[in-house]
């Protein structure tokens, strides 16, 4: 089939509230291809066994992907190696996806996540500096990636304007509340 069948968006979160961020599957298939596979079981944020892995990069090599559809493989792969601790491969995955004419704007969701578990939190800001870019569907995980490059940079204004950003889109984003749980706003005089 050469339209896409379904977007579905996973969400990977590796615990409430840390200092890693978070990222989201960008989850495009079509029929019943390797591609949708790879999708599918990224969807569920425990998947992250060597079959899935190799499953996903299997995909990229279908004949028939479209390049919005390689785009989004190459990220789901990503996120898959993420999952797995292997940070700099997955950041290759996602700058590569991220490069791609085809790719999702929410590609830099994941880019910027796995900058800022490498540390790389100026670099992470830098690829989210237009959260409004991203899906409406997913802004919210954008703006709390940025809250956790801010606060590792002691940034703790524009922290706390994010996470509130945050939960203002998805007030039910338990790591975006929790997180928010740790200020406390006094008043200046």
């Amino acid at each position: 089939m050469n339209a896409f069948s379904s977007l579905k968006a996973g969400l990977l979160i590796f615990l409430m509230f840390d200092p890693n961020a978070h990222a989201q599957g960008i989850v495009y298939h079509f029929g019943q291809s390797a591609a949708e596979a790879c999708a599918a079981r990224v969807a569920d944020p425990e998947e992250r066994s060597a079959r899935i892995l190799r499953l996903c990069e299997n995909a990229l090599h279908a004949p028939d992907l479209t390049p919005a559809s390689y785009a989004a493989t190459l990220t789901n792969t990503g996120i898959v190696k993420m999952r797995r601790g292997d940070l700099d491969a997955a950041l290759a995955d996602f700058q590569a996806a991220h490069a791609e004419d085809a790719a999702s704007p929410d590609v830099a969701i994941n880019l910027g996540a796995a900058l800022v578990r490498l540390g790389r939190f100026d670099e992470a800001l830098n690829v989210l500096a237009d959260p409004k870019a991203i899906s409406r569907e997913r802004r919210h995980v954008a703006y709390l990636n940025r809250a956790i490059a801010h606060w590792a940079l002691d940034d703790v204004a524009h922290a706390h304007e994010d996470l509130t950003v945050a939960t203002a889109l998805k007030p039910d984003y338990a790591p975006a509340r929790e997180m928010l749980q740790h200020f406390q706003v006094a008043d200046a005089n």
